[in-house]
């Protein structure tokens, strides 16, 4: 028997209820006792946690690990913050079902992997066929944290339809519609969280092997409302959960989210998570909007909704034009899917620079704040340009902004990379969003836009925030809303370290918050990446220790150290199935 005692930390349950002085006690995987003084245990490891939390493993309740999974199963980016369960097949997009090359083509763009590396990792090692498969295969994957999972409605699309049917006929036959069910069906009866639909138009089939198709929203975004009403029925009967990414240009798609979440007169509500509650830089009143459809559409109408919300400024990398901000700009979508060369060629046609300025100086609301001044370069074959917006550079140049940006993208393409907070910048907003009843911490797009953006260490910053603004936001509530809260909303047996429960397990040191976690991402070249990089975070040694299933997977008191299990053996994280019955 293993057996770790905690001695003099500061005890989170994860229920809400304030810190307390505490020894808390391991054995095996469990929470075995919680009191003010633990009797010493023969072979047991004592850790001095003296003025440090003890609190349970945060949630990323929106992440995209499902390829990287299959590689590097440690997910040690996440662990290393804290996070001991991630929930994937998220905006439609899944590995359960589908041929290994079409599931490569709905990952690429989307996560922004090297195209070599994600068909490295994929083509020839997917061996599943069916959601029962799948659930069978990540059974035997020996994950870092736990995983739960929905299934993606992209992949059930294609899978019913066929590639072609799905991108090119809105509406599905009865007969494509009674396989889509049948597979929803088949992974809510084997635990899968629920289902994920997507209709933000910004997220693009790659186009490395079905060329096609290339750049055209994926196949969720294709389909009729009437399909996601039939797939909701489904849903409804096992009392599942809907997860939507809604279109962000088109406000009416909250009214078709609200409906699919309140059902009716006589169909119950399902609960339902949606993409997300931000703070946009292009339209600072639009998250009074998000709070007034959260009152009107679960107080007044009884729907189920949370707004997923970042706990973080939204931070965004782009290389010249490959951004995922770019991917709303209908111009753009030629030349993202186009190689350098022709890229170039591309930023020089008159005809494009027309339409690329028109789209850009529209007024309509976007994520992208379309403003040159808050894109700041940070590499360029012109070291001058370093450190300077785009506007400082066009005014040193003596030339007009937005021609002068399309000029130094034909003259440098990818070569110049520079940043912006789309959203989120404003604290004290952010924080308003963080607490707010109807929205739910833990989005950090995990795995998601890899050399774009990286929030795995969401959680703690949703922490320094409480910290600065205690009168506002308590650390029980902040841990709360981090963990049990989206836990159980979402149905599965995470965030809670009562006695008998599992013991997923972090130790945060709160004197180091504030020095330690910044906002700022560094360059990762992992060599399963095949030579690229991807973005990821660091918080010093603010997290000292993470257990999951009772076993320590990461320390960084004193030393940073991953067990030399973790990744290898299934000691750690589990496939966490839904615990909500039917209705």
């Amino acid at each position: 028997m293993s057996i770790t005692i905690l001695r003099n930390g500061i005890y989170f349950d994860g229920l809400g209820n304030k810190g307390v002085k505490k020894d808390v006690v391991i054995k095996d995987n469990i929470i075995a006792e919680v009191s003010d003084m633990a009797l010493p245990i023969d072979g047991a490891r004592e850790i001095d946690v003296t003025g440090k939390w003890v609190c349970p493993g945060f949630l990323d309740i929106h992440a995209h690990y499902d390829a990287e999974l299959e590689v590097m199963p440690a997910l040690d980016e996440s662990v290393r913050h804290g996070v001991t369960t991630v929930i994937i097949g998220n905006c439609s997009l899944s590995a359960a079902v589908g041929k290994d090359e079409d599931i490569v083509d709905l990952f690429c763009r989307v996560e922004n992997i090297p195209a070599k590396a994600l068909s490295d990792w994929l083509i020839g090692n997917i061996k599943w066929t069916s959601p029962k498969e799948y659930y069978a295969h990540l059974d035997t994957v020996p994950v870092g944290p736990n995983i739960a999972s929905f299934i993606g409605h992209s992949n059930i699309r294609m899978a019913a339809m066929g590639v072609e049917r799905s991108f090119t006929e809105k509406k599905a036959n009865k007969e494509e519609i009674l396989k889509m069910q049948d597979l929803v069906e088949e992974a809510l009866q084997e635990g899968y969280l629920g289902v994920s639909i997507d209709m933000l138009p910004f997220h693009r089939w790659a186009g490395v092997y079905n060329k096609k198709f290339t750049g055209v929203s994926v196949p969720s975004q294709q389909a009729a409302k009437s399909e996601y009403y039939k797939l909701a029925d489904v849903l409804r009967k096992y009392n599942r959960v809907l997860q939507i990414t809604p279109n962000a240009i088109d406000k009416t798609s909250f009214v078709t989210i609200m409906n699919l979440s309140r059902g009716g007169v006589f169909k119950k509500s399902i609960r339902t998570t949606i993409v997300a509650a931000l703070d946009l830089k292009s339209n600072e009143r639009i998250y009074k909007l998000l709070k007034l459809l959260g009152f009107l559409g679960n107080d007044i109408l009884g729907a189920k909704m949370r707004f997923q919300t970042l706990a973080e400024p939204f931070k965004n990398f782009g290389d010249g034009p490959i951004t995922p901000l770019f991917e709303e700009f209908p111009s753009m979508i030629k030349a993202i899917s186009a190689t350098g060369e022709e890229r170039k060629q591309i930023f020089k046609d008159k005809t494009f620079r027309k339409q690329f300025e028109k789209e850009w100086n529209h007024k309509a609301t976007s994520v992208f704040p379309r403003a040159l001044k808050e894109m700041w370069v940070v590499k360029s074959p012109d070291a001058s340009h370093i450190g300077k917006n785009f506007i400082q550079i066009a005014q040193e140049a003596n030339k007009e902004a937005v021609g002068h940006f399309m000029d130094l993208l034909a003259e440098y393409d990818t070569q110049i990379r520079w940043w912006c907070d789309t959203s989120n910048h404003r604290e004290k907003v952010r924080l308003e969003l963080l607490g707010y009843k109807h929205c739910m911490p833990g989005f950090n797009d995990s795995g998601a836009h890899n050399v774009n953006m990286a929030f795995h260490d969401g959680p703690l910053q949703f922490l320094k925030t409480a910290l600065r603004y205690p009168e506002e936001m308590s650390i029980e509530k902040a841990i709360y809303r981090s963990t049990k809260e989206p836990a159980d909303f979402l149905g599965i047996d995470a965030g809670d370290i009562s006695v008998g429960k599992r013991a997923d397990v972090v130790v945060i040191d709160p004197s180091r918050i504030e020095a330690e976690i910044n906002s700022d991402p560094i360059e990762d070249y992992h060599p399963a990446f095949g030579g690229g990089y991807r973005l990821v975070k660091r918080s010093g040694k603010v997290v000292q220790h993470v257990f999951i299933n009772g076993n320590e997977a990461y320390t960084n008191n004193g030393v940073l150290k991953f067990h030399e299990d973790l990744g290898k053996k299934k000691i750690f994280g589990q496939l966490l199935r839904s615990n909500l019955g039917k209705s």
